[in-house]
Parts: structure tokens; C-alpha cells; sequence
């Protein structure tokens, strides 16, 4: 449910729910499913930074991406992509924009490279916006296109037409 309001853009929403996740008494951070919440705590984390501007939500993110960065290591096959968009977003925010459109690149190569279609979709979105706030029009759009194709790909029909509706490309 964290991903779905993340990624039909109810930011707020999705770090309720993370943060409800993070007050349980026994988080399950080991398993899968607490990994999926660290990575997507550090992307909502980094997009309420740009967006509100308050150094917490960076702090979060910069967090969110150390866990990330042992899970990496200790598995790189499934989360070595899910670093590089961490760090796509993370430069994003910090405004260096070569960073961040080389790690963007490098997060869609290695999800693309390791079968996480969905993390694939997602990165191409994520890249879409980086490059429609740089106004590189063409790029985002592009972007945007195969971020839609490979959400079909991946069975969710309600995220590409959420993209076609409301990111025209």
C-alpha cells in the first residue's frame, strides 16, 4: 500500500504509512517487505525534501540510503538499482544535476539488467520528472514513454493511465 500511494503521487499519505511502519514495536526491517519500506521511506523522504525544503526530510533519505548501501553490498542483485535511484534522488535534491541524471541512467541499466521491471518503470519515471524540472522536454517525455511501457509490461494498467493522464508525453 506504501507504493501505491508513493507512486500515484500521495506523498503524504505514503510517509504516514511508513511512519506508522517505523513506530511498530518490532519493525520487520530483515524481511523483504522492511527492506521495500526502508528503500521507499528514503524515496518519499527525498521527494518531501525538495519539496518542503526542510533539512529532516534529507537527513531521512541520507539514512534510508545507508541501510541501502549494506543491503547493496551484501546482495547487489536486488538492490544495488534500488541504491543508485536512492542516490539519483538524493544528487536531485542537492541540486547536482550530472550526478543525478548518470545515476538515474545506472538505476534503470542495473534494474533493467536484473529483471526488476517495476524498479525499472519506477526509475524512468523518476528520471522523467528530473528532466521535466531541468527543461529537457524531450527526455522527460521520452522517459515518461517507457516508464508507461514497462508499467504495462509489469500488469499495472492504473499507474500508465495514472502517467498518460496526468505527465503528457
Amino acid at each position: 500500500q506504501m507504493l501505491v500511494a508513493y507512486i500515484f503521487d500521495d506523498l503524504e499519505l505514503a510517509i504516514k504509512m511508513v511512519e506508522e511502519y517505523l513506530d511498530l514495536e518490532y519493525p520487520l526491517e530483515g524481511l523483504v517487505v522492511g527492506t521495500e519500506v526502508v528503500f521507499l521511506y528514503g524515496l518519499t523522504s527525498l521527494a518531501q525534501a525538495r519539496k518542503t525544503n526542510e533539512v529532516i526530510w534529507k537527513n531521512r533519505g541520507h539514512e534510508s540510503m545507508r541501510k541501502v548501501r549494506k543491503l547493496a553490498k551484501d546482495c547487489p542483485k536486488n538492490y544495488h538499482h534500488k541504491l543508485l535511484l536512492l542516490e539519483a534522488e538524493f544528487a536531485f535534491t542537492a541540486g547536482r544535476k550530472n550526478e543525478a541524471s548518470e545515476k538515474y541512467e545506472q538505476a534503470v541499466t542495473f534494474s533493467r539488467n536484473n529483471q526488476f521491471i517495476q524498479d525499472q518503470a519506477l526509475s524512468y519515471e523518476l528520471a522523467a520528472k528530473f528532466h521535466a524540472e531541468e527543461c529537457n522536454e524531450s527526455k522527460a517525455s521520452q522517459y515518461y514513454g517507457k516508464a508507461h511501457d514497462l508499467y504495462v509490461e509489469w500488469g499495472a494498467t492504473s499507474k500508465a493511465d495514472h502517467l498518460r493522464e496526468n505527465f503528457p508525453f
